[in-house]
């Protein structure tokens, strides 16, 4: 096994022209450029899948970590201090701050409602916030029965609609991305099956010559195979590399201008790394296939 692989490589990395297919960079320059923009689509469309799944899960994380208590009544600050302490001794609970007027305040004006005056006047609400285990599904349970039974009433918000929402849109995210993969994948294949098939076609003299002398299509088609993997090859990682400079750069931009929501989700990560290793081979590979099937439908024809 190890014998033929390196004999296939030996073949991949001749450097002398082939009879069958002679390198001709007015052919091939186009189509390596071709086959090197959409494997950079491609890893960029997988970047930004796997940017979105690692935001997505900062976000959720952060939002399953902790609650919101609204207390309702009493709301004097010697009772939401004391509700406070309560919803601190609960198990689960790893922080319990008991939020001021002037922080609940700035909050309202954070979200477009600075009414100057107006907003001194308005029944500002007592919230609590509360952090929480990740994996803890009781606590608000036990948060709600607790302010209970010390005669509060009050509402316990974990968060869980607005984690709904960054799921269905992380789940979104996936579906276009896979589907971009896909197009681009498919569009790849078909385009080296059209510039194999172009090529056998342009030297048919040559492929009844080799017929002529008890060539098999089998030999015709490997001949054809090797040259467009080493094509694809060369391609995937010219796109690879461009793909990695547009992320890095896209990755610098983006930290520049990152608020406190996305600070936590960088755009690049070094285990993304390995979308653009397995590219070229996976461009390689397709290349390969694509050719060999064209090739050999090809020749079905030409006989």
């Amino acid at each position: 096994m190890i014998d033929k692989l390196k004999s296939l490589w030996r073949q991949i990395s001749r450097e002398s022209d082939r009879a069958l297919l002679p390198a001709d960079s007015r052919q091939v320059r186009p189509l390596t450029i071709v086959v090197s923009i959409m494997c950079a689509l491609g890893c960029l469309a997988g970047l930004g899948a796997s940017a979105g799944f690692r935001a997505a899960n900062t976000w959720t994380s952060d939002l399953k970590s902790a609650m919101s208590v609204v207390v309702q009544s009493p709301r004097t600050d010697e009772d939401l201090t004391r509700a406070a302490q309560i919803v601190g001794r609960i198990q689960g609970v790893t922080r319990s701050e008991a939020m001021s007027r002037e922080r609940a305040k700035e909050l309202l004006r954070n979200y477009g409602t600075d009414m100057g005056a107006t907003l001194d006047a308005l029944p500002v609400p007592r919230l609590i916030e509360v952090g929480v285990v990740a994996g803890q599904t009781n606590v608000k349970a036990d948060i709600e029965k607790a302010l209970k039974a010390a005669g509060f009433t009050m509402v316990v918000d974990d968060h869980s609609r607005f984690t709904g929402e960054v799921l269905r849109t992380s789940t979104v995210v996936r579906i276009v991305a896979i589907m971009a993969l896909v197009a681009l994948v498919v569009a790849a294949i078909a385009t080296i099956a059209f510039a194999a098939r172009a090529a056998l076609e342009t030297r048919r003299e040559a492929v009844n010559i080799l017929h002529l002398v008890g060539a098999k299509d089998s030999f015709v088609a490997r001949e054809v195979q090797i040259r467009f993997l080493r094509l694809g090859f060369v391609a995937g990682l010219l796109g690879a590399n461009a793909a990695g400079v547009i992320a890095l750069i896209g990755s610098t931009v983006f930290a520049f201008g990152a608020s406190d929501f996305t600070s936590g989700a960088p755009l690049l990560n070094w285990t993304d790394l390995w979308i653009l290793l397995v590219a070229p081979l996976v461009t390689a590979c397709a290349s390969a296939v694509a050719a060999d099937l064209a090739a050999r439908a090809t020749l079905r024809d030409l006989v």
